[in-house]
């Protein structure tokens, strides 16, 4: 039997296998999406216990996944939550070091400059070109991100907000119910650009699924090439993440948005006029602290 093919998570592959499943592989399963975490550790004759099936099943249920047999099955399963508990390792060797806050503080500092400096070494021109004419081609674009992500992708539609006609979020602050109402309006021609990075959010991916279906096209904003966001997307961009204590840093994706509202403002038909109408508009708003009375360097 031809494997499934792999669309995101592992968690996710085992449920849109279920129903294609023999009674038997079924229920190991069912045990296996029920009880994920005390699943991942279990040897071969162990979860066949639990599940009430043979050994050969469990084997059975793991080459159905793909996988060339149980230990293969079990080592991805076992790798998937490792990126789960990563933070909290991360989080107790930080508080088991003797330093100082500040010290804290410029790790987590330089460990931002590093994601830049990444995000930089990730760019691919062909990439970029790609993303912005398909922003400016889009009749509309939908922002979505969910988490930490949510709000990444309101700055997203900020920044992009004065180049594109048509530019709404979807992010589930206000719940997923407004988050569905809103993907269920979205139509060819339009464009998804999402946004996620670990602990990547599963409902992401179901909404992107979504609107793939519904026929718009895709950009994925994401951390690695593995990322589960990327094979449902057209373009993909990438931007550093890692981080010494938190799950990941927002800083390179948010540094991406920022050079990617750049790129699109300058590839405007009256960019120029544009920037100029804005800031005219908005002087009499600001405070303007005169040049020389700036600090210096």
């Amino acid at each position: 039997m031809e494997p499934p093919i792999q669309t995101g998570s592992l968690l996710i592959r085992m449920q849109n296998c279920q129903q294609q499943l023999p009674a038997a592989l079924a229920k190991v399963g069912e045990w296996a999406l029920a009880y994920p975490f005390r699943t991942a550790p279990l040897k071969i004759g162990e979860l066949a216990a639990a599940a009430e099936v043979s050994v050969a099943s469990v084997n059975r249920y793991a080459r159905f996944l793909g996988y060339e047999g149980f230990p293969e099955f079990r080592e991805d399963l076992l790798r998937a939550f490792e990126s789960t508990f990563a933070p909290v390792e991360k989080l107790r060797v930080a508080v088991q070091r003797d330093t100082s806050n500040a010290e804290i503080m410029r790790e987590s500092l330089a460990s931002d400059a590093g994601n830049i400096a990444r995000t930089m070494d990730l760019l691919q021109p062909e990439q970029c070109e790609a993303a912005i004419r398909l922003i400016r081609e889009a009749g509309r674009v939908v922002a979505l991100g969910l988490g930490d992500s949510a709000y990444l992708a309101l700055f997203l539609a900020d920044v992009l907000e004065p180049y594109v006609d048509n530019i709404r979020e979807a992010i589930e602050f206000a719940g997923t119910e407004r988050t569905i109402r809103r993907l269920l309006t979205v139509r060819p021609g339009d464009l998804v650009i999402a946004i996620t990075s670990p602990r990547y959010s599963r409902r992401t991916i179901e909404h992107l699924q979504l609107c793939r279906e519904r026929g718009a096209k895709a950009i994925a904003l994401t951390d690695a090439p593995d990322s589960p966001i990327v094979p449902l997307a057209d373009v993909t961009l990438l931007a550093g993440a890692d981080h010494g204590v938190r799950h990941s840093s927002p800083t390179g994706l948010m540094a991406l948005i920022v050079a990617l509202g750049t790129a699109l403002s300058r590839s405007g038909p009256d960019s120029v006029g544009q920037a100029a109408d804005v800031a005219e508009r908005i002087l009499p708003y600001l405070h303007v602290v005169p040049k020389s009375n700036r600090p210096t360097e």
